[in-house]
């Protein structure tokens, strides 16, 4: 049969010949492992599993992954390895390239049920820190997608799923690896300096607010590449088998008990990234500030809770209060709940007005001038699904009367913040860089605030 065709000086290669290539280019390619849904042991139906002690949880807004699964055509389900409110995330295989090439492991985030307009919100946001100033030191310490796609549940609904640089776990399990929990303080400012570059980049480069800054959205990467081909073929040797239950209330979705110890450290060569961009905010010329609350509440900064508008130096608030788990020692904050467990404004502002004195009389100000300012959309409350239109319904108050005076002074602790400065600083000398430090992130006046940029410089940081 012939095959090639010449018109004139032109060559044609005729279908036939096409389909040839392609077929044996797939025998080439990489194909999916065998991999039973069903491995370790079928844990009870009355025991809780990961996702399921989430509030509000709902079987069914989950997308039901199975060991084994072959993704968008291109990423075989290993093994879970994180969880949430929202979504779960697997080590998949990366089945795109050729046999004789190199295996590829991602993290697969595979996000809840979600309306269009939700999905494209988040993809967008990291589309955007995505494409930041590649030459800026803190652009590679932003993990975002390499892939990003959408999936359909058997419910319906859309599932956004964005494949990522595995990691090896959030920066509080990475603390256990050491004695005490105590990671060593050159190596922890070394960190500190690495998040501030990648803050200094969301916020100068990107002009995003991140708003939930926590250990759980700061993670390591693995210290030897090696270690992601042993995690994968332990999974399709099946030697490290995962538990699972059957969720009977969701058309028989697989529950895995989540596998995220990847044991001891095999070296000190992890590097923090900052991670999940879910609710970080983009301010622009337009949208140069913003109103609604952010941020996990004992790290929300003062502007959110008296409902002044917010910008960047919200993050830098934010970070402040983290390197009291950073370091680590007791929380800052530690009213920031009343005796049922929901938050309580008016305590936190109390304890800030112990540690740092009272706010300024133009803070003050700007509060009685916007707290009652209405959003223009309403939005619920994170403890009874109140709707609320402001910060005012929101946060509660009024916090302060016309003459600035707090209104709740029987609840401010004798407490300083000379007091809360972990003693391993004490020990090492490091009292008073550490207070000069932490001043210049947890100022009241948000342009008070040092930026991420030159917080990084502080001597403090400098090893010595």
């Amino acid at each position: 049969m012939e095959v090639i065709q010449r018109t004139g000086s032109r060559t044609c290669i005729c279908p036939y010949t096409r389909t040839r290539a392609r077929l044996f280019s797939s025998l080439l390619r990489r194909k999916p492992f065998q991999i039973p849904p069903y491995q370790g042991r079928l844990i009870p139906n009355d025991e809780i599993v990961d996702e399921e002690a989430c509030p509000g949880y709902d079987s069914k807004k989950f997308y039901p992954a199975r060991l084994g699964e072959v993704i968008a055509n291109r990423y075989q389900i290993l093994v879970k390895v994180g969880w949430g409110v929202s979504c779960t995330v697997w080590f998949a295989r990366d089945m795109r390239g050729f046999r004789w090439q190199p295996e590829r492991a991602i993290a697969l985030k595979i996000s809840n049920a979600s309306t269009q307009a939700r999905i494209n919100v988040e993809r967008e946001i990291e589309e955007h820190i995505a494409a930041a100033n590649p030459s800026h030191p803190g652009r590679g310490l932003l993990r975002t997608f390499s892939d990003c796609f959408e999936v359909t549940g058997p419910q319906g609904g859309k599932h956004l799923c964005m494949a990522y640089e595995p990691m090896r776990e959030p920066f509080w399990i990475f603390q256990k690896r050491f004695r005490d929990g105590l990671v060593p303080l050159p190596l922890l400012k070394t960190y500190i300096r690495i998040l501030l570059e990648g803050l200094d980049c969301l916020h100068r480069e990107c002009k995003v607010v991140h708003t939930d800054l926590k250990l759980d959205n700061i993670m390591v990467t693995f210290e030897d590449p090696a270690m992601l081909g042993d995690i994968m073929n332990s999974h399709l040797e099946q030697r490290s088998p995962m538990d699972y239950k059957i969720d009977s209330t969701a058309a028989g979705r697989h529950v895995y008990r989540c596998h995220n110890d990847f044991g001891t450290l095999r070296n000190l060569r992890n590097i923090p990234k900052i991670v999940d961009f879910g609710s970080a905010n983009r301010l622009d010329s337009q949208n140069h500030c913003g109103i609604y609350p952010i941020q996990p509440y004992p790290y929300c900064a003062p502007e959110v809770i008296l409902g002044c508008g917010w910008e960047t130096s919200a993050d830098i608030w934010n970070f402040g209060v983290l390197l009291w788990d950073i370091i680590p020692q007791k929380e800052l904050f530690r009213q920031v709940r009343d005796k049922e467990g929901r938050y309580d404004a008016k305590a936190h502002l109390a304890e800030m007005i112990a540690l740092f004195g009272p706010p300024p009389p133009k803070l003050i100000a700007r509060y009685h001038h916007m707290r009652d300012s209405k959003w223009p959309k309403p939005i619920k409350k994170q403890e009874d699904g109140k709707l609320c239109t402001s910060a005012g319904e929101y946060f509660g108050g009024p916090f302060f009367d016309k003459d600035g005076k707090y209104l709740y002074e029987d609840l401010i602790p004798d407490r300083k913040l000379a007091d809360t400065i972990p003693s391993r600083l004490l020990e090492e000398g490091d009292k008073e860089g550490f207070l000069s430090f932490v001043k210049m992130m947890l100022a009241w006046r948000p342009e008070e605030r040092k930026t991420a940029r030159e917080l990084a410089e502080h001597p403090f940081l400098q090893l010595r």
